[in-house]
Order: C-alpha cells, then sequence, then structure tokens
C-alpha cells in the first residue's frame, strides 16, 4: 500500500509540473514567427545595449524600472544574443509563479482549487501578454513569492525570514515597475489589521522592520551603482518623476473605463466568477473569528490587493493590456475560493479523481494553444533542418537594414520600434527613442526633445525608417510632407515634442527616400555633415 501510494503521489506531481510546464509555454510568444510588443521590444535593445557597456536613462531612455532591462541582459548573455534566450527567462518566471501559487493555493484550499485556480490565472495573464517580455510579466513571480512568504509567516508567526522575503519581493517589484506592489502593500496591511485584532503588536513592528529590511537590501546596491554611474539622477526622472507625471489628470471615468477594459481583456467570465468568489470571501470575514484563521487571513491580503490592483493598474488611464496582467492571480485565487466553497459544500470527496481531473487539464491545456504547439513543433523540426532554417523572425525591414548598412551604422526607426535595433544589429543615435511623443508638457519632456535634436543632428544616422503603426497614425505625423496633408492627428490629445517641426525639416534637407520595403519608407542620408 505504501508503495502504491508513494508511486501515485509521484506520478500526481510529475503531471502536475508537466501541465504547469505546458501552461507557461503556451502563453508565450514564439521567437520564429513573430516580435515582442513595443515594451518587449526596447526592453531587448536596451537588454542589447547592456552587454556594450551602456547605461539605462543615461544612453537609452524608457520608463520602467532598471530590473527588466538586465533581465533582457541576462537572457540575451546566455543565448548569445538569440531572443530565446529571453523567452526561456520568461518561462522559467511564469513557470516558477504558476508553481509557487499552486502550492499557496493547495495549502490553503486544497487540490482541486489549486489546480483550477493556477490554470485560470495563466490563462488570464495569457490574454493581455501581447507577446510577452513585459515588466508586469515578470513581477508575478516576486508577488507570488511574497503571497506564499506571507501565508509561510502566519504559520510561524516568530519567523523573520519570510517578512524579509516580502520586503525583498517589494523592492525587487519596484525595480520592475513601481506600480506592480498590490500584493505586498496588501500583505502589510493585512498585518496591521491582524495587529489590531490579536494586539500583537510587537509582532507587527518586527514584521514592519523586517519587510522594510528586505526592501532596503534590494534598492541599495541599485541605486549605488547607478550613483556612481552618475545616473542616478536620471532614473529618478524618467523612472518617478515622469510617471508621475504621465498619470497625472485622469478622472473616474478613465478609471472605470479601465476597469471594464481589464475585464474584456482578461476574460469577463473569469472576471465574474473571482467577483463572486471576492464578494464570498469578503461575507467570511464578517465574522471576527475567520481572521483567526490561515485561510482567513491569506483571504484578507487578497481582498485588500484586488482593490488596490484595480487602482495601480489603471492610474495612468493608458488602458494598454499588459497594464492589468496583475489582475491575474487575483482572479485565478478567487475563482479557486469560489470553487472550494462548492467543493465543500457538494462534493467533498471529488479529490480521490485529482489524478483524473489533471490529466483532462492538460488536454485542455494543449487543445486551447494548439497553434502554440504547432509552431513549437516547427520549431523543434527546424533544429534539425538540413536548409539551416531560421529560428527567429526577421521583418524585410530590417533584412534590408542589414544587408545596406555596415554595422557601425546607425539607424533611427521614425514611429518607436526599438525592435528593429535590436534585430538588425544597429544602434540609434539618440537616448530619447519614443520622439516624436513627448507624452507630457514638462520641463523634463522638453529637455530631452532638445537632447534628441542635438544627438541627432550632430551624429546623423544612416537610414531613417518611416515605420509608423496604423494603431499611432492619429498621434505620431509621418515623414512624408503630403501624407502629413492628409492627416487626422488631434494635437488636443497628443503632446508632441515642441521643436518637431524642427525635426522634420532636418530630415527634409538631408534625407532622400530610397525605396519602400514591406510598406515602410527608407531614407537615407544625403550629406555627411561636419
Amino acid at each position: 500500500m505504501f508503495k502504491r501510494n508513494f508511486w501515485d503521489s509521484r506520478l500526481n506531481k510529475i503531471i502536475t509540473a508537466i501541465w504547469v510546464g505546458l501552461l507557461s509555454a503556451g502563453i508565450l510568444s514564439n521567437p520564429m514567427f513573430s516580435y515582442p510588443g513595443r515594451d518587449g521590444g526596447i526592453f531587448l535593445y536596451i537588454g542589447s545595449l547592456i552587454l556594450k557597456g551602456k547605461i539605462p536613462y543615461l544612453d537609452v531612455w524608457e520608463n520602467k524600472g532598471p530590473l527588466v532591462f538586465y533581465i533582457n541582459a541576462l537572457g540575451l548573455a546566455f543565448s548569445n544574443g538569440s531572443r530565446w534566450g529571453v523567452w526561456l527567462l520568461e518561462f522559467l518566471f511564469i513557470f516558477v509563479a504558476a508553481w509557487i501559487g499552486y502550492l499557496t493555493l493547495k495549502r490553503t484550499m486544497g487540490l482541486i482549487p489549486a489546480l483550477i485556480g493556477t490554470f485560470v490565472w495563466v490563462i488570464a495573464a495569457g490574454n493581455v501578454l501581447q507577446g510577452g517580455n513585459f515588466s508586469e510579466e515578470y513581477s508575478l513571480l516576486f508577488s507570488f513569492m511574497a503571497l506564499f512568504a506571507f501565508l509561510k509567516s502566519l504559520e510561524k508567526p516568530g519567523s523573520k525570514l519570510f517578512p524579509l522575503l516580502i520586503g525583498v519581493s517589494l523592492g525587487l517589484n519596484i525595480l520592475l515597475r513601481p506600480n506592480n506592489i498590490s500584493i505586498q502593500l496588501a500583505a502589510m496591511a493585512a498585518y496591521f489589521l491582524i495587529a489590531v485584532f490579536s494586539r500583537e503588536w510587537r509582532l507587527l513592528l518586527q514584521r514592519i522592520i523586517f519587510a522594510a529590511a528586505g526592501a532596503v537590501l534590494i534598492l541599495i546596491p541599485v541605486v549605488v551603482y547607478f550613483t556612481l554611474h552618475g545616473a542616478l539622477t536620471e532614473m529618478i526622472n524618467v523612472v518617478l518623476i515622469f510617471n508621475f507625471q504621465y498619470s497625472g489628470g485622469k478622472d473616474f471615468s478613465g478609471f472605470l473605463g479601465g476597469l471594464i477594459n481589464a475585464s474584456n481583456s482578461i476574460g469577463m467570465f473569469f472576471v465574474v466568477v473571482a467577483a463572486a468568489g471576492y464578494l464570498l470571501a469578503l461575507g467570511s470575514l464578517v465574522k471576527r473569528e475567520a481572521l483567526e484563521t490561515t485561510t482567513g487571513s491569506f483571504l484578507l491580503v487578497l481582498l485588500i490587493g484586488w482593490p488596490l490592483e484595480a487602482f495601480l493598474s489603471t492610474l495612468s488611464g493608458r488602458n494598454y493590456e499588459h497594464y492589468f496582467i496583475g489582475w491575474a492571480p487575483y482572479v485565478g485565487m478567487f475563482v479557486a475560493y469560489a470553487v472550494f466553497l462548492v467543493l465543500n459544500r457538494f462534493s467533498q470527496g471529488i479529490e480521490k479523481y485529482a489524478l483524473a481531473i489533471l490529466l483532462i487539464l492538460v488536454f485542455i491545456t494543449v487543445g486551447s494553444r494548439i497553434t502554440a504547439w504547432r509552431d513549437y513543433g516547427r520549431t523543434v523540426a527546424g533544429l534539425f533542418s538540413p536548409s539551416k532554417t531560421e529560428l527567429e523572425y526577421v521583418d524585410p525591414v530590417a533584412v534590408y537594414i542589414r544587408e545596406n548598412t555596415s554595422p557601425q551604422d546607425k539607424v533611427f526607426i521614425w514611429g518607436f520600434r526599438p525592435v528593429i535595433n535590436f534585430v538588425s544589429g544597429r544602434e540609434a543615435p539618440v537616448s530619447y527613442l519614443p520622439y516624436p511623443l513627448a507624452h507630457v508638457k514638462s520641463a523634463l519632456a522638453s529637455r530631452w526633445a532638445d537632447q534628441f535634436y542635438q544627438q541627432f543632428t550632430n551624429d546623423p544616422p544612416v537610414l531613417v525608417i518611416n515605420m509608423i503603426e496604423e494603431a499611432d497614425r492619429d498621434r505620431i505625423p509621418d515623414l512624408d510632407r503630403e501624407v502629413r496633408k492628409q492627416e487626422t492627428i488631434k494635437y488636443k490629445d497628443v503632446v508632441l515634442a515642441p521643436n518637431l517641426k524642427d525635426m522634420l525639416n532636418f530630415i527634409e534637407d538631408n534625407y532622400v527616400l530610397v525605396g519602400t520595403v514591406d510598406g515602410s519608407n527608407i531614407y537615407r542620408l544625403n550629406t555627411r555633415l561636419p
């Protein structure tokens, strides 16, 4: 009997690990067939510059925290510059996050709710992943790390390690994107409420001190590093001051629109079931004694955290889908709680069918992402192809750049597509890549626009590629004067660089149209300026 139970348990764990791996890989974009989105592309480009010794914020501009750049640099480093290295890191981050989330749910609600909750949150995250390689995506691991550490701190109240881990995860998420800290904030708020009822103020103080120490342990070395490289002030300007300005002036209607957009993007069915689980959890905590249980305290974090996440993810008012990746853990866990309540009432013995349910989930996972697995099959086949199939997607524009420039030549992509610089292996001549978008009217934005003009005109790129996506046609002016006459940009709704006219004139005076590749006009420098 012991031997049979041992192998049943081991088989269950092996299949669960395989299933979590299938879930994680199935939501990621395959580098053989596509590029990541705009943010993912610029992270790749900055990562490649870091490997050349460049410093973020000084040598290249981006308003996210620095950690995502160095994650990309690490992935590129151990794959010799291939996007598959970053893909592997994405997979590991999501896989470990899913595994930690599964273990956390299993400890609090049981096996079946853990399986279903894990399935829901990973699929929900995949629905808003938009090509992947986002700071919000990497932050999931540290959010689940904080949640697991909170749970363990309840089981071992005197432990200093677990509050320290919550602080470490807080510091790491701040370095990814300061908005990605809802679970850590919720854990601190839950500690406070627990102390209010238990009167264990000394324990609360200990937890706060060690959580703060964990955050400082992560942040101080980063501050020292950027200070030594003369980049700390610019990092603060970009990540904190600019983002604060970028998020200002949003009204309630924008917040409400963000909630609706998030629900639709993640999956309205998932969100409705999770909302029901939220209300049921809220009702269960009306009784004070519920807080004295591990499950009750765990639910308290989720109850505080989801509204916080909703606020932080809609703060900028831009409502890009990937901003809502942080909703996924809450949606999955509240769905798990709803399942937990149903099973407790109607089907308490269902866990003996766990292996069968797991196999069904494996089948659903593969079936629902059949296109992804077909593409991975083609990728594996390409590894053994005698024709040496290209294992990374390279679009015609990047091919043209490679064939018509030298590695030391500079290229600028008009339309904010740094992934083209990365794939073509050609650096931009400027630090501020979003130009002509300024996003906000401020002294900082004006300074960056002036810096752009000076860098561009002092070291003009060999090529300027007019590569504006359709979604940006209503906010980025075309380089072609005749096309600009037909544009309907609402200048009241978009903030462009104050020196845009000077920049357009410089390009018109010094560049000539040499062709069109895949719908993108190619302009080549026709005069070498002193």
